[in-house]
């Protein structure tokens, strides 16, 4: 008799406060895990865009070297590959395109179009826009990958003046 009564007097944890910690211990652990997976996917996909964007910048510096001394007309308008490894899985494409700057006129408003002023204006502001429209071209770069089931990119550009274009007087 005397042990049924020691046992009762002993203290302890009844079954209901074990299963309400361990309750509080699996939800905890459960959003240390969701925290520290979501921090393992934002720096996988940092470390991606790292890649990428260092493979933009060494491609597009490609590109300018090939540009370099060359006039429009001797480049290929596009132009595609992949990347040697490790970095295989990526592949780039690049397109150049001509600028066409609207003549947005040099004069200051009135009608300048009976006045000799007005007309020399005009073919300035024609002839300096046309010429900046043939000596300027967009490189567009663009770099791509796959992630997961699907296809990701990532593009910059750049501006390309052709500071030898000649100067074509008059219309």
């Amino acid at each position: 008799m005397e042990t049924k009564s020691r046992l009762r007097n002993q203290d302890g944890f009844t079954l209901l406060e074990v299963m309400v910690a361990l309750t509080i211990m699996i939800i905890a652990f459960a959003s240390i895990f969701v925290i520290q997976d979501n921090s393992i996917t934002a720096t996988n996909r940092a470390r991606e865009m790292n890649v990428v964007s260092m493979l933009a910048r060494n491609q597009m510096t490609e590109i300018e070297y090939k540009l370099e001394g060359k006039t429009f007309d001797e480049m290929k308008k596009e132009d595609g590959g992949t990347f040697a490894a490790p970095y295989e899985k990526y592949r780039w494409q690049s397109k150049i395109t001509e600028l066409n700057f609207p003549n947005l006129g040099m004069g200051g408003g009135g009608d300048k179009s009976k006045s000799a002023a007005g007309g020399i204006e005009e073919m300035v502001s024609r002839t300096v826009f046309k010429h900046l429209s043939k000596s300027t071209r967009e490189v567009a770069l663009t770099i791509y990958w796959k992630r997961g089931s699907g296809e990701m990119n990532f593009s910059v550009s750049n501006l390309w003046v052709n500071l030898n274009q000649e100067l074509v007087l008059g219309e």
